[in-house]
């Protein structure tokens, strides 16, 4: 372990840009405020979310008959439901560094094409969010429009960005089928 530490840390000697000058600290604790980053082998998606308490999710989202929405959930074996948005009715329901936050979003109307790129913004500066998703639309589906290869980009307080890969949806509630 100690030469993987050496190379990494010879690695950093060599490079040029942000990480220019980087070497490792050994066994021996940071200085100042900085936070020791994880053993690589314990490397994961989401786990700064989850050492923030960010273990659930939003609660069950009702969708009006008629109304379309996406739905996003976490893509690992919690599924949790981060995000959702009513597209009918302009909100959206954002569960980010530990809390649930609601935004006000324009009204869309019509459905997807696949192939298309999908991207949405919600940022608020008084509450220091910063959220972002985005992926692919996908196939149509009998529940709805798969959005593929999607991930949602949290800006942190101490401007980490945390990137949460994420499965997602979008769906009409009534007929089926997505407007056309």
């Amino acid at each position: 372990m100690q030469d993987i530490a050496r190379l990494i840390g010879l690695t950093g000697l060599v490079m040029t840009g942000p990480l220019a000058g980087c070497v490792t600290t050994g066994d021996a604790a940071p200085s100042g405020a900085m936070a020791r980053p994880p053993v690589l082998s314990e490397a994961r998606p989401g786990v700064e979310a989850s050492a923030q308490g960010d273990s659930h999710g939003l609660p069950p989202q009702t969708l009006a008959e008629g109304a379309c929405a996406t739905f996003f959930w976490s893509a690992d074996s919690a599924h949790r439901l981060l995000a959702f948005e009513n597209e009918t009715e302009g909100f959206a329901r954002i569960h980010a560094l530990g809390r649930d936050n609601g935004f006000y979003t324009p009204a869309r109307e019509g459905g997807y094409v696949t192939g298309e790129a999908f991207s949405r913004v919600y940022v608020d500066t008084d509450r220091e969010l910063d959220v972002r998703l985005s992926g692919t639309v996908g196939e149509t589906l009998p529940a709805g429009q798969r959005i593929e290869r999607a991930v949602m980009r949290v800006v942190q307080p101490n401007q980490r960005t945390l990137v949460i890969p994420v499965i997602g949806v979008y769906a009409c509630r009534g007929a089926g089928q997505a407007p056309q």
